[in-house]
């Protein structure tokens, strides 16, 4: 099976410049799920970490938030926006498949610790949620492929307005103010 995007366009070179800044360094022991595909795509590297970093995105975040869960009960909104996360990634596992891109494996599963408290982590989420949406914000600025941008613009929408929302009704909640 081919696959190619017929919207697929050169960078220019101003974005070119800028790839590099959005490649990692990782470990040995991660360099399976970070390793950008080079053949059977017509997507460029820099789209290419894009995926990469919105998939490990919403495996960090399923992964706290069943820390959280597993240390604190099935408290809202948490237990409630776990299940959001694997949509997410099983979202984005499709657009792997559909570039011919390989799945990175989920490497932050029983691999994060939840906080020493509620309201600190309804705070780790808040700040979660805005990093989500400033990276999906970046990506949207370079990724030029419809079916990603929808992905990125409707994940970047549920993550400022019903996730961010959420922990933050979390926070206040606990009597804490922004």
């Amino acid at each position: 099976m081919r696959h190619r995007n017929r919207n697929c366009k050169k960078q220019p070179s101003k974005q070119w410049a800028t790839a590099g800044a959005c490649l990692e360094v990782t470990s040995p022991s991660n360099l399976s799920s970070q390793v950008v595909a080079t053949t059977n795509t017509s997507l460029d590297t820099q789209t290419q970490q894009a995926m990469i970093d919105a998939i490990n995105d919403e495996y960090h975040a399923r992964a706290f938030y069943n820390a959280v869960i597993d240390k604190f009960g099935e408290i809202r909104p948490f237990s409630n926006i776990v299940h959001a996360e694997t949509r997410h990634a099983d979202r984005l596992s499709q657009l792997f498949k559909r570039y011919g891109l390989p799945i990175p494996e989920d490497s932050f599963a029983g691999k994060v610790e939840a906080p020493e408290t509620m309201e600190i982590a309804c705070q780790m989420g808040v700040e979660a949620e805005i990093a989500n949406v400033q990276m999906y914000d970046k990506f949207l600025d370079f990724v030029q492929e419809s079916a990603l941008r929808d992905t990125f613009t409707q994940l970047r929408s549920i993550s400022q307005n019903k996730h961010k929302v959420a922990f933050e009704r979390c926070l206040n909640s606990r009597g804490s103010k922004l």
